[in-house]
């Protein structure tokens, strides 16, 4: 895939997440913070502007996709499912722009995942 910067721990995420079980995956979504805090959402909105390529999003979105396709995910989260995919795929957009966002805002995305065991700074 053509995902830039990043690509070799996005791709280490969709395996994580293509790999969890029912509870691991219920686990996860309950670590999403809900209602989203004020911060989450500004952090959300600061990584919204940031500009990726047209091939990396769609590299992104593939990868989810086809990820999504060979999980029992929908199964498993029902009607949360959607909140999930959202987050994933923020966190997702958050690996790709690393570089140009600010350590905190990362972190934000991020932290429900690295919460569930996912390490986002493990090199490649």
């Amino acid at each position: 895939m053509t995902f830039g910067p990043g690509g070799a721990t996005i791709d280490r995420f969709i395996d994580w997440l293509g790999s969890r079980s029912a509870e691991q995956l219920e686990r996860a979504l309950r670590l999403l913070p809900r209602p989203r805090p004020a911060d989450v959402k500004a952090a959300q909105r600061q990584l919204l502007v940031v500009r990726t390529s047209a091939a990396a999003n769609q590299s992104l979105n593939k990868s989810l996709r086809d990820m999504w396709s060979q999980s029992d995910a929908r199964d498993v989260l029902g009607a949360d499912f959607i909140v999930f995919a959202d987050a994933v795929e923020l966190a997702g957009r958050a690996v790709l722009v690393r570089h140009r966002l600010a350590p905190e805002t990362f972190d934000l995305i991020v932290r429900p995942f690295r919460d569930a065991g996912f390490d986002f700074d493990q090199e490649a």
